[in-house]
């Protein structure tokens, strides 16, 4: 990114009224453990999710400064995040929880994996304590953790379980809309990092909509190599090729 492009980009986000703030597939850690988490041929596959959660603990410090030098650009603004990463790191961090949808879940809530009610639960952390190194095959008998209603397993609040409860993000998602409301006929700068074409609906598409519609917005689409723009908002639309870590890193130093 050019000197240049960096100072313009700058001047949006201080310019702008609000910032609208979009995280993709390229920030979430859930997927530099997937494979690992999943090749458990000798223990039981429903395990197999707690082994993620436990390694997502270990590494979440890697994108510690990526939320930090967010907040840094984002400080004192009037801004809304929506993010598909499932690896709750962004729950840690310093921006305002009040200002975060994460629609596709994470591992930190648990469900009924049967849904047969929308309560979300706390994971019990001793359960998560003897998972982490490995089990053994004399520790099988442990069970997993239940649902008090009809005693069936409880899976993790996510996008991956096979009764998603979609309660659990639907709060924020009605003050999010709600905020969306207050853009109209404002000056928007919209930030959007590491979105890929998993999720396309949450985020990709909608946000080039809002873009189009308001004429007073601007859109910078970071990705590695989904950066390409829309026709339609050229004019407004700049598509960067970048890492969003870098691009973060480089952006925070303007602030």
């Amino acid at each position: 990114m050019s000197k240049k492009d960096l100072e313009h980009i700058i001047s949006k986000i201080n310019e702008a009224e609000l910032v609208l703030v979009g995280l993709g597939e390229e920030l979430d850690l859930t997927r530099q453990i997937r494979e690992d988490a999943c090749a458990l041929s000798d223990a039981d596959r429903s395990l197999a999710p707690f082994f993620k959660k436990n390694m997502l603990d270990k590494i979440q410090h890697q994108n510690g400064e990526v939320y930090d030098n967010l907040a840094k650009c984002l400080k004192d603004k009037n801004y809304f995040i929506v993010s598909v990463c499932m690896d709750g790191t962004i729950q840690n961090s310093s921006l305002n929880k009040e200002r975060i949808v994460e629609p596709c879940g994470n591992y930190e809530r648990m469900q009924c994996s049967e849904k047969c009610t929308s309560d979300l639960y706390e994971l019990p952390q001793e359960f998560l304590d003897r998972l982490k190194d490995k089990v053994q095959e004399e520790d099988k008998n442990n069970t997993l953790p239940i649902c008090p209603h009809c005693k069936k397993p409880l899976v993790f609040n996510n996008v991956e379980a096979e009764n998603y409860v979609e309660e659990g993000y639907m709060a924020q998602w009605m003050l999010y809309k709600k905020w969306l409301q207050g853009t109209v006929n404002k000056n928007v700068c919209i930030l959007e990092l590491g979105v890929g074409m998993k999720y396309p609906t949450v985020i990709r598409w909608p946000f080039e909509k809002i873009a189009f519609f308001n004429q007073k917005s601007e859109m910078f689409r970071v990705h590695s190599r989904l950066y390409q723009m829309a026709e339609e908002i050229r004019d407004r639309g700049y598509g960067i090729c970048q890492s969003p870590e870098d691009f973060l890193k480089e952006l925070s130093n303007g602030f």
